[in-house]
């Protein structure tokens, strides 16, 4: 009866983390980055460091569930430079975001082959700078820009190393 047990149980087990890592942005201007799950540390302990970035993505590695909690209320996370830290769920957002490390060119369709009638250069979007994902294909991310007169940039950039907050595999679940 027990090995029966163990067979049920062991399958399920390597699969609960099977959906980790996946991307979130930060949800406000001001958010704590800290060393564990634990807002209740009135000694400001847990408080690794202040982000001050709006829609910055984070990668989420790890969940957390507090005792009494009927849902995950931590995230352990990584930054775009290999810092980790624990977020409270407030702080995150499920909009997607993508953040460009390197000089990259803006599209207007999804192609970007120089020989192809298809490809249209509307130009190019200096580093740092975090953008809006709307679309994920094996080869390129549609994204928004916001301009700050209540309007919107939209085009195509290419799917690589400059950019960061996807998934290095091809055919992710960007948007879960």
């Amino acid at each position: 009866m027990i090995k029966f047990l163990i067979l049920l149980i062991f399958p399920f087990s390597i699969l609960a983390d099977s959906h980790l890592p996946y991307y979130k942005s930060l949800s406000k201007n001001e958010s704590w980055l800290r060393h564990y799950p634990d807002i209740q540390d009135f000694k400001e302990q847990t408080e690794k460091f202040l982000l001050t970035q709006k829609r910055m993505p984070v990668k989420v590695i790890q969940e957390h569930q507090s005792i009494g909690s009927n849902y995950i209320d931590w995230y352990q996370i990584e930054l775009f430079n290999g810092i980790k830290g624990w977020m409270y769920h407030t702080q995150l957002t499920r909009k997607r975001s993508l953040l460009i490390l390197e000089n990259t060119e803006l599209y207007a369709l999804e192609s970007k082959d120089p020989n192809s009638l298809l490809t249209i250069k509307k130009g190019e979007i200096l580093s740092p700078k975090i953008v809006n994902l709307l679309e994920v294909t094996p080869d390129m991310f549609k994204i928004s820009i916001d301009d700050g007169k209540r309007k919107e940039i939209k085009g195509w950039i290419p799917r690589d190393k400059r950019v960061w907050g996807s998934s290095s595999q091809k055919m992710e679940k960007d948007f879960d």
